[in-house]
């Protein structure tokens, strides 16, 4: 099923006619081209270095660059760094200096591969066939997941992570009786690597401790120590950057979490700083960006202990930890939370383990009352929320669930309808191009981050129309330009744009059921850039 799901998002991921083999898939999103050129960063630096790259002086060298920046660890960007090396020599990069965004999504897409074999073969360990399948579609049909395998960005690899860490420790401490010392040495390797991956990795210590004290009580504490020792090294030495300064450096990563630049929501209408949402953003945003046939076989599952009599309570305890902490941690006041479900992302995969059992429990019901029309039943209603993934698509990070009426039911309500420039898509680029006139002058908002602007350029579709001039949209300046592209993020909105001078002609729309997440406006009147200049 792994195989499959990684052919199913590879198979749309294209950004800009890079490829043949992959249909169009989301539009670059804000942060996108920052995670690859990180990830570039250090794999051409060791790959320029050869057999030299194993000296620690070269990392050295490497990582105290100041081309370089420490804002993640570098496990969580390889996969895009290293999908983007391979196919960069196997394929060409005509037009690109270092990478290919549409090479390295296809990294993103492999570990969501992986991140599916894992899920389904541990609910099939732990339970049963059908519950392993079950689990595997349910981590599949959920669009947000499906549509961050997409994006070459960190998420997908830190559910793998955080799921590696959480699934094979169980399987590794959950039959013991006892604990020794050594035992502590695999969770700790994999929470070493979670840690390697983003910050999210930091729910997984107290879960972990807790667990272990629990069920062992003093008897774990050995197996605790070394777990925590060996994270600790497996942290260090897999970032050289932390080897210049470690105490000062450790310090920094984990400070610069909160020491950041203020990011907006918008939730219910209204626009909240990350920082001051209310608490139960993240309870409504799992509740209504989940399939609702998801949903309730998820909560069933995680209901009913006796449910499954291989999954035991020992288990069903850390996976509940597991998934809960990050609601809990970002629903308190004064954390930071923004861009939907993107920051907890982590728990779906867990989720998804309950939704296998309670799905194989559904079907020996149905086998007993209906035979075989009940199993027919059973997989039809399983396979049901692909219809969203095909609505939806290839916005997949618009959607939202029936309890709010979908996405235009979340627009009535005031949720936000797109929030990381995925719905600019290459398809609407290249359809809106041909409106654009020769040497246009186009405004794109809104710029989240400088470098967006650029990567708009050299990276998306708008590098085959090298005569458009791109610029950030400001109706503060004295020259407006006359076309824009208008993100509808409603978290950072232009007044001007959400409710247009009279006369403004829409040229085209990205839109689903009904809702406008993109568009390409006309201005009214002659503004002073010209829209044909001389190429």
């Amino acid at each position: 099923m792994g195989f499959f799901a990684f052919c199913s998002v590879a198979g749309q991921l294209d950004l800009a006619d890079d490829v043949r083999w992959s249909a169009a898939g989301p539009g670059l999103t804000f942060d996108e081209g920052l995670n690859i050129e990180g990830g570039v960063y250090y794999v051409e630096s060791a790959l320029r270095s050869g057999f030299a790259a194993l000296h620690p002086g070269t990392y050295y060298d490497i990582f105290n660059n100041p081309a370089y920046h420490p804002d993640y660890p570098p496990l969580g960007r390889l996969p895009a760094a290293l999908s983007n090396a391979i196919l960069f020599r196997l394929l060409g990069g005509e037009g690109h200096p270092l990478y290919v965004v549409t090479y390295a999504r296809v990294g993103s897409a492999l570990v969501f591969g992986l991140l599916m074999t894992l899920v389904c073969a541990f609910t099939q360990q732990r339970v049963g066939v059908v519950a392993g399948l079950a689990a595997g579609v349910a981590l599949w049909f959920t669009p947000r997941v499906f549509g961050h395998a997409h994006l070459a960005s960190v998420e997908t690899m830190m559910n793998l992570s955080y799921a590696g860490c959480v699934l094979l420790t169980l399987l590794w401490l959950a039959p013991r009786e006892r604990l020794k010392a050594t035992d502590g040495l695999v969770p700790g390797l994999l929470l070493g690597l979670a840690l390697l991956t983003k910050i999210q990795a930091i729910f997984l210590p107290p879960v972990l401790a807790v667990w272990m004290l629990w069920n062992w009580r003093q008897r774990g504490i050995p197996a605790l120590l070394v777990m925590a020792v060996t994270s600790f090294f497996v942290f260090l030495l897999g970032w050289p950057w932390l080897w210049g300064d470690p105490l000062s450096r450790f310090v920094q990563y984990f400070s610069q979490t909160t020491e950041r630049v203020t990011l907006y929501c918008y939730y219910f209408g209204q626009r909240y700083a990350d920082k001051m949402v209310p608490w139960h953003y993240p309870l409504v945003m799992f509740l209504t960006t989940t399939p609702v046939l998801f949903l309730v076989l998820g909560v069933w599952g995680m209901c009913r202990r006796g449910i499954s009599p291989h999954l035991t309570h020992r288990e069903h305890q850390l996976l509940l930890g597991a998934f809960s902490l990050p609601l809990i941690v970002f629903a308190l006041p004064g954390v930071a939370v923004y861009d939907g479900e993107r920051l907890f992302l982590i728990i779906w995969p867990i989720f998804a383990i309950w939704v296998g059992i309670a799905t194989q429990q559904l079907m020996t019901i149905s086998d007993q009352h209906w035979k075989r029309w009940g199993r027919i039943i059973v997989i039809a209603l399983m396979l049901s929320p692909a219809v969203n993934i095909i609505s939806i698509s290839p916005c997949f990070l618009s959607y939202y669930n029936g309890l709010v009426g979908g996405l235009s039911g979340a627009n009535r309500l005031g949720l936000e309808v797109t929030y990381w420039g995925d719905s600019l898509s290459p398809r609407f680029i290249k359809e809106m191009s041909e409106k654009l006139p020769q040497g246009a002058v186009v405004g794109i908002a809104p710029i989240l981050h400088p470098l967006y602007l650029e990567g708009l350029k050299k990276d998306s579709w708008f590098r085959h129309r090298p005569d458009l001039r791109l610029i950030p949209y400001d109706d503060q300046q004295p020259d407006v330009p006359r076309y824009v592209f208008e993100i509808r993020r409603l978290a950072d909105p232009w007044e001007s744009l959400m409710t247009p001078p009279e006369g403004t002609e829409i040229l085209g729309e990205v839109t689903k059921q009904s809702v406008p997440l993109a568009r390409l406006m006309k201005l009214p009147g002659q503004s002073s850039d010209q829209t044909t200049i001389a190429p």
